[in-house]
């Protein structure tokens, strides 16, 4: 079995609700950008997530693993640091 190399960016995601802070794994060498305008990918595995309610930033849950369908992101964009 091959082993496909990942990078790893720090990103925030905005759904209707809720703000996703966490590890998304792209292909190496690879930008977001890409990652995101792969037509194939209907859902993006985060890591190391918190998950906050937009309404009052309270924190909903902390899990190592989700996945976010690409239908429900509203914005995305990396963090700094």
């Amino acid at each position: 079995m091959a082993v496909i190399k990942k990078d790893t960016i720090r990103v925030m995601i905005i759904t209707k609700d809720h703000r996703i802070e966490g590890d998304m794994h792209i292909l190496e060498g690879s930008r977001l950008s890409d990652s995101l305008n792969s037509k194939n990918k209907d859902f993006y595995a985060i890591t190391n997530a918190s998950i906050h309610r937009v309404e009052d930033d309270r924190l909903v849950a902390s899990p190592e693993f989700i996945v976010v369908a690409r239908e429900a992101i509203a914005a995305i964009f990396p963090m700094e640091g």
